[in-house]
């Protein structure tokens, strides 16, 4: 099991509702059909800050997904929701689970 943890702030002008539309059409149209593509949840904190937790089945699978999102259609709408300064990025690797 990996997983992709990725935290940010929304964009300036950026609701709650625009990001959960978008990245439900993205996971939708996109991530669901990736090889190795687990699940993803969006938390929120109560400082307003974001993380995305994907899971995938390996990093493998991890690397081929993220070379194929960077070519979809509507990528620069997904990264519009992000305030780049506060973007913030880390890869798990589970080593035990029960």
């Amino acid at each position: 099991m990996y997983y992709d943890i990725i935290s940010y702030q929304l964009a300036d002008g950026v609701t709650h509702d625009q990001l959960v539309n978008i990245a439900s059409r993205i996971i939708d149209e996109r991530m669901a059909d990736l090889p190795g593509f687990i699940s993803r949840e969006i938390a929120q904190d109560s400082d307003d800050n974001y993380t995305d937790i994907v899971r995938r089945e390996s990093a493998e699978a991890a690397a081929h997904a993220e070379e194929q999102m960077d070519n979809i259609p509507n990528a620069a709408e997904r990264y519009s929701c992000y305030n780049p300064d506060s973007i913030t990025s880390k890869n798990l690797t589970v080593k035990v689970s029960h």
